[in-house]
């Protein structure tokens, strides 16, 4: 590192030289190993006087100071030993364990302040990872990697910018909607008597009050029984089994989509299952279980890891294990599996292929879809009334 000095020593006569323009640091000149950089020339009697083209060195007490000397410290810095001194000119030599000018303070860089930015009484003892401003210890904002001053903290706050696919780019979703989307499947558990835990297969009048119950929509017009009965459960593995694949897919799914997206993927997937299974079974459905808004998210996770390029087998083994139950146990609502599988894929085309950007196309895209089922629920019951069926 080069210093520049204001000029060089003269001799004694009174005539000055002419000073170069840019000296070479003290510093930077060669020495031997293990010996000491050569000091600027201490300024004779017989130098010229300040103001004449030429000024002290620092390398020497100035007028009203007192004897000191250079030494290193720890780091191997030069500093000045010694009581601080005033020049008549305004310049001071350094204080105590000072380094020399242009040198950098401990812990910082080349003309670095060792003073915290925002509290200059105060000792910084490191830098701001970002900016690199000193900061003390009261500033000091822990970081991946160091120190962060309160600003740059602060910047680092702020919420991503939204991903391909309306998620957050950082990805640290809280799960926020699918948290309570298990805890309103919960509570409702706990108001259908907790079947499987009392010892008994009793249904209740919660659970004949908001399960899809085909007579009830065909002769009631309850529709809403599309929407509640994806919260309700018959047992502790019916609830569990649906729960666990809700919270592995409902966390992924909302911090890549977000959760109006989201949320629209869950109710529009429970209503396109429980519609099919009313459609197929007429007045005689009778179903209940967040599976039919799981299938949906199958196959819109499937269809998102596809336009990311990524590998998909894993999705498709559960996938097809999942179909193979379907189809293999009694007492299973098949078209209900189905119907929100379908409903998924026809969503998961929408959020995965059209960019985010394009929200009133998303938007419009998932309205289409939600009022296609309820017309074709509507024109079910018409149909069954018609008939006199029921």
């Amino acid at each position: 590192m080069s210093v520049e000095e204001p000029g060089g020593p003269v001799s004694g006569s009174s005539e000055a030289e002419p000073a170069p323009s840019a000296a070479p640091s003290p510093w930077d000149r060669p020495t031997g190993a293990g010996t000491p950089p050569t000091m600027p020339k201490q300024s004779e009697p017989g130098d010229s006087a300040p103001g004449q083209g030429h000024q002290q060195g620092w390398g020497a007490p100035q007028q009203g100071g007192s004897p000191g000397q250079w030494a290193r410290d720890a780091s191997g810095m030069p500093v000045w030993e010694g009581p601080r001194a005033d020049e008549p000119s305004g310049r001071s030599t350094p204080g105590p364990g000072q380094p020399a000018p242009g040198l950098p303070a401990a812990g910082g860089q080349a003309g670095q302040s060792n003073r915290c930015y925002r509290h200059p009484d105060r000792d910084a003892f490191v830098s701001c990872q970002r900016c690199g401003r000193p900061i003390c210890p009261d500033c000091m904002r822990p970081a991946a990697v160091g120190f962060h001053c309160p600003e740059e903290a602060a910047a680092a706050r702020t919420p991503a910018s939204p991903t391909q696919f309306g998620g957050r780019a950082d990805r640290d979703s809280s799960g926020l909607i699918t948290k309570i989307l298990i805890g309103i499947c919960l509570v409702a558990y706990v108001l259908e008597g907790v079947p499987g835990l009392t010892g008994t297969s009793h249904i209740n009048q919660f659970t004949l009050d908001y399960s899809l119950i085909g007579v009830d929509i065909a002769q009631k017009h309850e529709y809403w029984r599309l929407v509640t009965a994806a919260f309700l459960h018959g047992s502790v593995l019916h609830i569990a089994f649906n729960m666990y694949a809700l919270f592995l897919l409902g966390t992924q799914l909302e911090a890549i989509l977000g959760r109006v997206r989201y949320l629209a993927l869950f109710f529009a997937c429970a209503i396109g299952g429980n519609t099919l299974s009313y459609v197929i079974h007429d007045e005689k459905a009778f179903s209940y279980g967040a599976s039919t808004a799981i299938f949906g998210f199958f196959a819109a996770y499937y269809l998102i890891a596809r336009r990311l390029r990524v590998n998909t087998n894993q999705i498709l083994i559960v996938v097809g294990i999942n179909l193979l139950i379907t189809f293999s146990i009694s007492g299973i609502d098949k078209w209900g599996h189905i119907g929100g599988l379908a409903t998924g894929v026809v969503l998961g085309l929408l959020y995965a292929y059209v960019p985010a950007r394009r929200v009133a196309i998303q938007a419009l895209g998932t309205v289409a879809v939600l009022a296609i089922l309820v017309v074709a629920a509507v024109l079910n019951t018409q149909s069954l009334t018609a008939l006199h069926t029921f």
